[in-house]
Parts: C-alpha cells; structure tokens; sequence
C-alpha cells in the first residue's frame, strides 16, 4: 500500500494494523506443540503431520534444548521421547514439571509397567509406545490439550527446604519438622537422587548400615513414619511406592 493510497482512505493503516493484529491472535489460539526427539527425520514428520491438523509445533532434539524452549515459550503440549540422546527423561519430569503446566506425553519403546507407572507418578501425563501412529497421536493430544484461554498459572517453586549438614527439614513457613535420624537419612538418600527408584536393599544398607534380608521390613516402617509426619501438609505426594522393588522420591510438592 502507498502513501497515496492510505491518504485516499481514511483509517486505511488502524484496518491494516487490526488485520495484523487478528493474525497474530489467530497464530497464539492454534495450540503450540514441543515434539522432543532426537531423530531429526522423525520430528520432521511428525510436524509435518500435526500441521495437517491445525497444530504449530517447535523441535528439540536434545534434553537441554527441550528444558530452553519450555523455559521460553508457553507450550499446550509436549511429546517426549523417554531415551532423548543419551538422557533418560523420566527421572527428569519433576524438573519439567515445575516449569509448566502443559500435558507431558511421553514416546517409549520400553513396555514395563514399572516405568510407565513411574512416570505417571513423576509428572508424565500420558504413554504412547512405538510405534506411534500419527492418528493416535493427534488424538491423544487433542484429548490433552486445554482449551483456548484456559491458561493454567504458572506453578510455584517449591520451598520446603531438607539441609543434610544440619540435619534439618525446614516447612515452607521456616518452622522444623521433627524427624528422628533414621527417617531424616532415608529422606536424605531418597532426596539425593530425585526420580530414581531405590531398591530397599539399597535403602538399608546406606540408612541402617547392614544388608537387607528377606521379610525384612526396616525401611518400610521408616517410611510408614515418616509419611505420617509429612501427612498434614503433604501426605504420599513426595515419595512414592515401587511395588515389588523400593521408593522413589519425586520431589516436594508446589507449597
């Protein structure tokens, strides 16, 4: 358009801007989609076919590209490859999770029940074993993905703080809660390595100082006990049940 012209007609820049404006609008309804993968020519056409379905979407193809795009852009869905490189991205959710809000639906080969009822427990919103087809996948996103303008707030940063040299669990209000020392080193152990199940072999040899032996049943009074002291303010939440096999801390819980 000229100059001539938009002096011939009246308004003819605020139509232009409103028509810019509505294009822009229209971009940020259509529901924004992070495919974390490191196969480049899978992501590829997987975008190509979600765009068949209305649906933008933006490439990782690696765990710490995946973590700088949730951190920069406000996502509706994320696909998430559990072996992305050399990254097994379950024991990293409570990460992603407490950065948004958006559905997690994680991609994997791996059939074990184990590991798909870890990551629902983690943060994982949903399961997709390969091979995946493009059809079920839009369906599951479409079933996942909020509304438009149903933005959910940003999620809260946990401030309940465990301090291993003064042996101490601090509530988010700075009062103490009172641990004993074997449930305070269970705590601790667990907490050391977030999202990674710990066998109770492993649990009474490194709290109790002696190997675990069959019927044995040391760390799941310590656990019993200290779920009950975590009970008022965050139950079962933080450390979960591994039937069969131990516990796994996932992390406190937003305060």
């Amino acid at each position: 358009m000229t100059l001539a012209t938009m002096r011939a007609q009246p308004g003819a820049v605020e139509r232009e801007k409103r028509a810019e404006d509505q294009a822009l609008l229209g971009q940020a309804l259509v529901p924004l989609v992070l495919l974390a993968d490191d196969e480049r020519e899978l992501t590829d056409e997987m975008a190509a076919y979600l765009a068949r379905y209305g649906l933008r979407t933006i490439v990782a193809n690696s765990f710490a590209a995946a973590v700088a795009i949730v951190e920069t852009h406000r996502l509706d869905a994320i696909i998430l490859d559990q072996r992305l490189g050399p990254v097994d991205t379950l024991p990293h959710l409570p990460e992603l999770r407490a950065r948004t809000e958006a559905p997690i639906l994680i991609v994997t080969g791996n059939r074990e029940e184990t590991d798909r009822v870890l990551g629902l427990e983690l943060g994982a919103d949903d399961f997709l074993v390969k091979p995946v087809s493009g059809r079920e996948l839009v369906a599951r996103l479409r079933a996942r993905i909020r509304r438009p303008g149903n933005v959910a707030p940003p999620p809260r940063r946990d401030r309940w703080r465990l301090q291993p040299v003064e042996r101490r669990l601090v509530r988010p209000d700075g009062s103490l809660l009172e641990l004993t020392g074997a449930e305070f080193d269970l705590l601790a152990v667990l907490a050391a390595m977030p999202g990674e199940v710990q066998t109770r072999e492993a649990l009474t040899q490194q709290v109790f100082r002696r190997a675990w032996r069959p019927g044995d049943r040391a760390v799941d009074n310590a656990v019993l006990h200290l779920r009950q002291k975590l009970a008022p303010e965050l139950g079962e939440r933080c450390i979960i049940t591994i039937r069969q096999v131990g516990y796994v801390f996932i992390g406190f819980p937003n305060s």
